[in-house]
């Protein structure tokens, strides 16, 4: 296996972690929206979107050289295009689904809060 085609196989393990973060992302959400903290549980879902389109667009050009519908090294120069593109779109689309800062009080905080009379 040449370098091109070994850097390809590193490319799809890492998207396969990725997309294995953004089913993580979805049970967090999960999590957060049965304790009725909605906008979070929103956050988790659209970081979880982010995550997984990340990885299947970046998967594509990789598992094409894969299966030499692709010459490996042109796979490989379009994955590595395609990532530096990826993160600065990332970066950007991160910081709008951001949520508000205090989206949802922890329990915490919640729980020391003393009423005022």
């Amino acid at each position: 296996m040449d370098g091109a085609k070994a850097f390809l196989v590193v490319v799809v393990a890492v998207d396969a972690v990725q997309a294995a973060l953004a089913a993580t992302a979805v049970l967090h959400g999960a999590r957060r929206r049965g304790r009725g903290e909605h906008e979070l549980a929103g956050y988790s879902f659209r970081h979880a979107k982010l995550l997984l389109a990340g990885a299947v667009l970046l998967a594509v050009p990789a598992v094409l050289g894969l299966a030499g519908v692709l010459a490996a090294r042109t796979a490989a120069w379009v994955v590595i295009a395609c990532e530096v593109i990826g993160v600065a779109a990332a970066v950007r689309l991160h910081e709008r689904i951001r949520p508000s800062p205090g989206a949802a009080p922890t329990a915490a905080s919640s729980a020391s809060a003393t009423p005022t009379e």
